[in-house]
Formats: structure tokens, C-alpha cells, sequence
């Protein structure tokens, strides 16, 4: 009488066949998810860098929108240089300077009667907000650089002084995120005084 073993099992060959194929399987998988981590921290600095510069964009022509005396400014006023003494208005419609200053019009909380001025600082790589006398502010997070900014002020002149165009601000911003980010932001806005200019 023959006995016959009803348990089989799995042979060595088997084994590391299946631990080969788990393994691949693995590691494609951890890949993909690598790539996805490494892809998203892509995205969420790329949406940081524009939510910041909307947030200064904004922040910009929402204050020029209101002001008056709209004013070029072409080199970067000193914290203890008083804005104020810059008066009435000023093109620089063909080149663009690194600011603007201009009067807030209406009952301003943060400016009252005061000249504000926005520049770009070059050498700060940064957007600076300036109200009259007091100390520059930069506008942007520190995880901006800001490679290029000009403003282009066309229509200053008022109307009793032979000018026929409303005043308008054109503000264009290249920007990156700070270490040198693979991309290369710019964006451009247009801003009319709300004011009629007579």
C-alpha cells in the first residue's frame, strides 16, 4: 500500500518568482508616488508665487485706482525723503519707471492727505509701498523676487492744463519664485483713475 502526500507546497522557485514580481510592483509604485509628492510641491509653490502677486497687484491699483497726481517716479526715495514734496502729476508714457506716486483721493485710513508711492528696489529685488515721511514696506512675501518692474503713467497732466486723457497706470511685474524657480512669472495690469481729472 502506497502512500501519497496530499500536501503540496510552494517551491523555492516559485517563492522568488512572486517576491520578484511583488518587488517591481513596489517599487513603481513608491516611484509614482515620489513623483506625485515632487510634482505637487511644484504646484503649491507656483500658486504661492501667484497668489502673491495678485495680492500686490491688487493691493497696487485698488489705492492708484482712487488717487489723484498720478506721479513718476524714477529712483528710489529714501526712508527719511518725504514723498509728499513731489507735486502734481507726470508722464512717462514711452519709458517706464520703477514707480508711482500719487495722492490718495477721498478720506484714506492708512494715508490721509499723504503722497503713497510703490517702487521697485532692484538691488532688494522687492515692491516697496512708501506713505509720505514714513519708512518703505515691502508688498510681496519674502518668497518673491521680483526681476522687473515698470510703471507706465500716461494722462498725468489735467484736463486745465491741456490734457484731454484720463490718467491711466500701466503696471508690468516679472517675478520668481526666490532660489531661482524654473519658471518666470509676468503679468501686466491697466489702471484708470476713477476721479474724472478736471
Amino acid at each position: 500500500m502506497r502512500l501519497h502526500n496530499k500536501q503540496l507546497g510552494f517551491t523555492l522557485i516559485e517563492m522568488i518568482v512572486s517576491l520578484a514580481v511583488f518587488s517591481i510592483v513596489i517599487t513603481i509604485a513608491v516611484g509614482a508616488l515620489l513623483m506625485l509628492i515632487a510634482n505637487n510641491k511644484k504646484v503649491q509653490n507656483e500658486q504661492s508665487v501667484m497668489t502673491n502677486l495678485s495680492f500686490a497687484l491688487d493691493s497696487m491699483t485698488r489705492e492708484i485706482r482712487t488717487g489723484t497726481d498720478y506721479y513718476c517716479v524714477d529712483s528710489i526715495p529714501a526712508d527719511a525723503f518725504d514723498i509728499d514734496d513731489w507735486t502734481g502729476g507726470d508722464d512717462c508714457s514711452t519709458n517706464g519707471d520703477i514707480g508711482i506716486a500719487f495722492v490718495e483721493a477721498g478720506d484714506s485710513i492708512t494715508a490721509g492727505d499723504s503722497r503713497i508711492a510703490y517702487f521697485y528696489d532692484a538691488s532688494e529685488q522687492k515692491l516697496y509701498r512708501k506713505v509720505g515721511g514714513d519708512d518703505s514696506q515691502s508688498i510681496v512675501s519674502s518668497g518673491i523676487e521680483i526681476l522687473d518692474a515698470d510703471f507706465f503713467i500716461t494722462g498725468a497732466d489735467r484736463l486745465t492744463d491741456g490734457n484731454t486723457s484720463q490718467p491711466s497706470v500701466t503696471i508690468r511685474i516679472e517675478a520668481q519664485e526666490v532660489g531661482g524657480g524654473e519658471k518666470t512669472y509676468f503679468i501686466q495690469t491697466a489702471v484708470t483713475q476713477r476721479q474724472l481729472d478736471i
